[in-house]
């Protein structure tokens, strides 16, 4: 009896990917900065520097854009070759799917703080580090705790995610939250009023993962209206 063909690195990758794809609005440039500019330039020229082993580790609460920026970093290396992003937290993605992504020039996993304290998870990111070390390529890691807050396995593991470049992502001020909705909305034919902002952010729990959602249901209302984003409007559509 013949052995099983074993599927190609390329056929895989090409497989999660199309389960995982990429945001269209994920890219740098629909990404408000705020304090966070310096791990925006990391991440934009880490296809060029260094030698070896390139990576990064983004950590931060949920809703402060770690899944946007690991996205935006694959689109904008994935122009000049393959990238994939996995979401860790995914039921979907098991450690088997990480076997030979290692020939992947940019590798990027969202929040492995679920993989964290799981034999065989470590395993697996153990081994793609390694493998991404002996090729060259990139690993970009996202977690909403610092590699020295995980509870890790394997002291291995544990010593090269935390002697990766680590990044704190800083949630966006009222500032920053009011550029993102008011480019939202001039996108969509809409405009917010420096008035209708500082009502709508004074009120809100200013999460920014809430603030989207609202809008979504803003731009619907208005729509069906046919009325401008006022502050009226606001207060019936969201019960501010």
């Amino acid at each position: 009896m013949s052995p099983t063909p074993r599927r190609s690195p390329a056929r895989v990758s090409e497989q999660l990917a199309l389960r995982f794809p990429l945001s269209s609005r994920a890219v740098f440039e629909n990404f408000e900065p705020g304090d966070n500019v310096e791990l925006v330039r990391w991440l934009q020229g880490s296809g060029e520097q260094g030698t070896g082993l390139r990576g990064c580790y983004v950590f931060g609460p949920a809703a402060a854009g770690r899944t946007h920026l690991l996205q935006a970093a694959c689109q904008w290396h994935g122009a000049r070759g393959a990238a994939i992003y996995l979401p860790l937290s995914d039921p979907a993605v098991v450690p088997g799917v990480l076997d030979g992504l290692e020939s992947l020039p940019l590798v990027a996993l969202d929040d492995v703080q679920a993989w964290i304290g799981d034999a065989d998870a470590e395993a697996a990111l153990l081994a793609l580090y390694q493998g991404l070390l002996g090729l060259g390529g990139r690993l970009l890691v996202s977690s909403d705790a610092a590699a020295a807050q995980l509870p890790f396995r394997y002291p291995d593991l544990a010593s090269r995610l935390r002697g990766l470049p680590a990044y704190q992502l800083h949630p966006l001020d009222d500032a920053g939250k009011g550029r993102v909705l008011a480019r939202l909305a001039l996108e969509r034919g809409l405009t917010l009023s420096d008035s209708v902002l500082e009502f709508w952010l004074a009120r809100s729990d200013r999460d920014m993962r809430r603030l989207l959602e609202q809008f979504e249901e803003l731009d619907r209302a208005a729509m069906v209206a046919k009325r401008r984003v006022t502050v009226p409007l606001l207060k019936q559509v969201l019960g501010l």
